[in-house]
């Protein structure tokens, strides 16, 4: 935890996270931020250099989209399913595309289709990093402290420390999620009363 390669692999997994969502980057900012929090390593660091790395990776994805954009659209076109998820996602960049790009990162996989998407779409590439470094400085502030809390509170257990952590981050997302339903319902239940 206290060497500075832990920096160079947290750059390469957000990197490569934003591309293949298979590389659990949060999972280690979650560890560096408990590192942090035991003062191995820089707790702002480890935000910026997260940061930089998943920034450069949505940007690959962007730039992908934007040079395959024909053969994209086409290769979705030839299923139904592809084709909806392909125009819903670039109906709702044209639409509401920050509120888009800085949310989608909490929704496994869809990070890459929304950043191809808006590639192909030729959605403004100046809108795309704001909105995209916007995004990631929250995600990646989130997850960091997230750590940094469980690791100060558990500082000689790093097991219950990473259980604090993550048991924290599930309970602050069911919070949102069940607010968010109650009030999509309250909205649902005033439409159709009015």
């Amino acid at each position: 935890m206290a060497s500075q390669w832990l920096l160079l692999i947290l750059f390469v997994a957000a990197a490569v996270d934003a591309v293949f969502p298979v590389v659990p980057s949060e999972g280690m900012v979650v560890t560096a931020g408990m590192a942090a929090a035991a003062g191995h390593q820089n707790l702002l660091l480890v935000i910026v250099v997260a940061m930089v790395g998943s920034v450069i990776g949505e940007s690959f994805c962007y730039f992908l989209g934007r040079g395959s954009g024909p053969a994209l659209r086409r290769w979705m076109r030839r299923r139904d399913a592809r084709q909806a998820i392909y125009e819903k996602v670039s109906h709702a960049l044209h639409t509401r595309g920050g509120l888009v790009l800085m949310t989608v990162r909490y929704i496994p996989g869809a990070r890459m289709v929304a950043t191809l998407t808006a590639g192909a779409t030729a959605y403004s590439f100046r809108k795309f990093i704001v909105f995209t470094i916007a995004g990631v400085t929250i995600a990646y502030t989130y997850v960091a402290l997230l750590g940094y809390i469980g690791g100060d509170a558990f500082a000689h257990d790093s097991l219950k420390a990473l259980a604090f952590s993550l048991g924290l981050a599930f309970l602050i997302g069911l919070v949102l999620e069940t607010s968010r339903r109650i009030a999509g319902r309250r909205k649902a239940a005033k439409v159709m009363a009015g």
